[in-house]
């Protein structure tokens, strides 16, 4: 299944489209071309440059939409992942078409790698914005108002998605970029309201429950102290061994914090649903008091938890908790010790697995009794300068890649619903609004390789069909002519292009750049296109001082162009009288001619 093509109403797209007609029809490259009438009919003429299997089979139809800036390209493409307004055909596979205007069964991703001045607020049901924006929102888990605090929390959210995609990436078969290694990481432990400074900060957490984790986090505090007492013995605080062995204590200890914090955070999460209906042993004072903290956490876990009427909760199924408390501890080693107890530096791999074993935990509360709670236990940062276009193409595959494992984990991270996943079936429309920004020329030529090969790992379940802007001729030789939407510049506004008149599909990159669809005036840039006119203008003119001379025959020397570069050289000879410039390039350009025939 996918959509053909797309009957939008001239006033949802005003005042970027010509207002001269009450409709503006797109075509995505289906199997016909369809064109819908004023009188509400629709004209059907087979689409002669249709390739049904070029993509895979898992990808139903690959369309892209160019225009310079301005003529609208992000305009349809967040139009299209809400308007019931618009008229969509949907055809099938074995050529049946069918009109609608509902395609609230299609699971519509939008990503855009811009700052976006607000959200796709009437996204609509199956619809999941993933532009930076949101991202930017939705990785900030509230934690305060403050600029930093929020650009740290999404740059750590984005780290963790980088990591899982970068393991995810080198396990597929497919490996067309060579990927960064992040040998460091630095991993740091994140604040939560509850503390062992601020043990009582509770609204919605079980009265029962609450007594024995106050009691954990004033454990803490002392069972700490005593610790580094023993460990240091009579040695002094600054000694650099000593200062490693407090470092260690410290850092184990406000682990213990987070975790019980985070526990505590998941139990605020679910409102005043168990306000009165926690349970505990009645001897839990006796038992904490005669464990240790890790043991008192592990006590905690396997003999608490919550009740609704004769159904009870006990929170032993998330002893996951300790696994990732253990493995945390294990990591940190000397080699990685800061100046700050709360960070340490560890490996990609260790940070995966740690990644990898709080999600565990943290979605093993997804359910019935308990909701989601995005609030994270640590912070991420690659202890690398990744470059713009890695940057890019992390971004966009790593978001993507995030979005495909929360819907197979039934996580719902969203900005305007809670019920976002319900309605996902088997057919999703990738919505990519510039997502090749900052690539590399070379990785813009591959770019719908990339996606053609990697898609289908993402999402392995589903029916792709996916559609991409762009500014880049690049793209289009890899997409059949009517696959691509051009956006032109008209008298009144913006009007789509005739593409039975253009050349993609395997076509030159140098014919694409000359339609003048990219670029008018000619193929050099404006700048050095100015330099050439002034000094054909002042030759012409015969306004040559001896400096202004010397000026042209150096900027001559400079151009790369050879043809162009005897044609100017004549041309100031004519000018001054004197053939001496013009000889010696002729010389140069006949002496690189003879060298490279003796090559041959």
């Amino acid at each position: 299944m996918r959509i053909a093509a797309v009957n939008i109403p001239a006033r949802l797209l005003s005042p970027v489209f010509r207002q001269d007609r009450p409709n503006i029809t797109i075509n995505l490259g289906g199997q016909n071309i369809y064109t819908f009438l004023e009188d509400d009919q629709l004209e059907v003429k087979p689409n002669p440059f249709f390739l049904e299997d070029i993509f895979g089979n898992q990808i139903s139809l690959f369309s892209c939409i160019v225009g310079e800036n301005g003529r609208g390209k992000s305009t349809i493409l967040r139009l299209m992942t809400s308007s019931h307004d618009c008229s969509f055909v949907i055809e099938q596979s074995d050529g049946r078409y069918s009109v609608t205007n509902d395609i609230d069964h299609i699971h519509r991703v939008y990503y855009t790698p811009y700052l976006h001045q607000s959200v796709l607020n009437a996204i609509g049901n199956n619809g999941k914005d993933l532009s930076k924006l949101a991202l930017l929102k939705t990785d900030n888990h509230g934690d305060t108002g403050l600029l930093d605090d929020f650009m740290e929390a999404h740059h750590s959210e984005n780290s963790k998605r980088w990591i899982r995609f970068n393991h995810f990436y080198r396990q597929s078969h497919s490996k067309p970029i060579s990927l960064p290694v992040f040998d460091h990481v630095k991993l740091s432990i994140r604040h939560f309201d509850a503390s062992v400074h601020n043990p009582d900060s509770f609204h919605d957490t079980s009265y029962q429950l609450r007594p024995a984790i106050m009691l954990l986090f004033n454990k803490m505090q002392q069972e700490q102290q005593d610790k580094e007492h023993l460990a240091l013995g009579s040695r002094n605080l600054g000694d650099k061994e000593s200062d490693k062995t407090i470092f260690r204590i410290r850092f184990e200890y406000d682990i213990y914090e987070a975790a019980i914090a985070k526990l505590v955070s998941i139990l605020e999460r679910a409102g005043n649903r168990f306000l009165s209906e926690g349970f505990i042993p009645n001897n839990w004072t006796f038992e904490l008091n005669s464990r240790s903290v890790r043991e008192g956490i592990e006590w905690f876990l396997r003999n608490a938890g919550v009740y609704s009427d004769k159904d009870r909760y006990s929170f032993h199924q998330h002893l996951q908790l300790l696994d990732l408390i253990d493995y945390t501890l294990s990591v940190a080693d000397d080699e990685g010790v800061t100046e700050n107890w709360r960070e340490i530096i560890i490996s990609e791999a260790e940070a995966l697995q740690i990644i990898q074993k709080f999600d565990y935990f943290n979605n093993s509360f997804q359910g019935d009794w308990f909701k989601y709670d995005e609030k994270p236990m640590f912070g991420f940062e690659p202890q690398l300068a990744v470059s713009s276009g890695e940057q890019q193409f992390l971004n966009l595959f790593s978001t993507l890649y995030f979005h495909a494992q929360n819907i197979g984990a039934g996580i719902d991270i969203d900005l305007h619903s809670f019920d976002s996943l319900k309605y996902i079936d088997k057919d999703i429309l990738l919505l990519l609004d510039e997502g090749d920004n900052a690539f590399h020329p070379q990785w813009k030529k591959e770019y719908v390789r990339y996606l053609r090969n990697i898609m289908p790992s993402i999402f392995p379940n589903l029916n792709i069909q996916i559609i991409i802007t762009s500014h880049d001729p690049l793209t289009l030789s890899d997409l059949p002519k009517n696959n691509v939407i051009f956006l032109e510049k008209g008298i009144d506004g913006t009007i789509i292009g005739n593409s039975t008149l253009k050349r993609t599909f395997g076509a030159n990159v140098a014919d694409l750049l000359k339609d003048s669809f990219f670029l008018q005036d000619g193929q050099i840039g404006n700048f050095v296109a100015d330099v050439i006119d002034k000094m054909i203008s002042d030759m012409e003119n015969r306004t040559l001082s001896e400096i202004r001379i010397q000026t042209i025959e150096r900027i001559i020397n400079t151009l790369d162009e050879p043809i162009m570069k005897i044609k100017l050289a004549e041309k100031l000879s004519n000018a001054t009288g004197n053939r001496v410039f013009e000889r010696k390039l002729l010389d140069d350009e006949i002496e690189r001619l003879r060298s490279r025939r003796d090559h041959l």
